[in-house]
């Protein structure tokens, strides 16, 4: 989230720069144009980085929901987990954050789960979160295969 406010100050900055470099506009003009740029790319970023994991190991379950699941609660059982995998920011290039994947057992629906990490672009590793679910679904599922990054905890 602060990424992106970051990202909206900026891009507000250079819009009140071409604004005061033209001299037409007021003295407030510039940084209310940086808190509005600010505003509106954070606003447009929440439900993007919003997730909510709840991990119940009593019940067998995982519930969680993000943008990938537009907000709506998944609930993944854990010992149909088959297979457990990192999926790293910095290997693929596609996302800016790393997720965690969960490959389901055969006829399930979904046939896998993405959980995102909570730090955009971080280059630590899996997070805590990450160690704490492949722990869950081990204990739960001894068989599953789990990616060997996950495993070595830090």
């Amino acid at each position: 989230m602060q990424l992106l406010a970051m990202l909206g100050g900026i891009t507000g900055a250079i819009l009140g720069g071409v604004l005061a470099y033209n001299g037409e506009q007021p003295w407030w003009a510039p940084p209310l144009w940086a808190s509005g740029c600010a505003l509106v790319i954070a606003l447009i970023g929440a439900p993007i980085i919003w997730q909510r994991v709840v991990l119940d190991e009593a019940a067998g379950h995982l519930r969680y929901h993000n943008i990938g699941t537009l907000h709506r609660w998944r609930q993944v059982r854990l010992h149909d987990v088959l297979e457990v995998r990192y999926d790293d920011f910095a290997d693929q290039r596609r996302a800016m954050v790393s997720g965690l994947l969960l490959y389901m057992r055969n006829g399930s629906r979904p046939a896998y789960h993405r959980l995102m990490d909570n730090d955009a672009g971080s280059d630590r590793g899996a997070s805590p979160m990450f160690h704490d679910i492949t722990a869950a679904v081990l204990r739960a599922q001894p068989r599953s295969l789990v990616d060997p990054i996950l495993l070595d905890r830090r």
